[in-house]
């Protein structure tokens, strides 16, 4: 991989975790580009930008959100097989599916769970 797609990667990663998190942004994505299945194809995004974490260590990103990370990558491993790569009626797979509707939630639920992780803990405040 070259250095550019290294150093965006943290960003991208958590650019795909967004998306698969908007069931809205997926409708209208899904909309405008039939011919593709966006569920498939995000899963697909995250499997070859987060590569089992792989790297992100080297590249700034902390131990504690890389195990969020592999966190949501180990149970979205469970329910991936289960995801078909493409559907008759794509909207609403994207709205009704009970699989997907998890995957969505989980990848919610992690976003969460960064941005916690990015609070700081004792905020100083000045006076000034």
């Amino acid at each position: 991989m070259n250095n550019s797609f290294e150093r965006r990667r943290w960003g991208l990663v958590l650019d795909i975790l967004t998306e698969i998190s908007d069931v809205e942004r997926q409708l209208v994505v899904q909309d405008r580009s039939p011919g593709v299945f966006v569920p498939d194809d995000l899963l697909v995004r995250w499997e070859d930008t987060f590569r089992g974490g792989e790297g992100l260590l080297e590249n700034g990103v902390s131990e504690e959100m890389l195990a969020i990370l592999l966190d949501f990558d180990f149970n979205l491993e469970m329910l991936i097989d289960i995801v078909p790569t493409e559907t008759y009626d794509k909207e609403a797979y994207i709205r009704e599916d009970e699989v997907w509707q998890t995957i969505r939630e989980l990848a919610e639920w992690t976003l969460m769970r960064i941005t916690e992780q990015s609070i700081p803990e004792d905020v100083e405040f000045s006076l000034n």
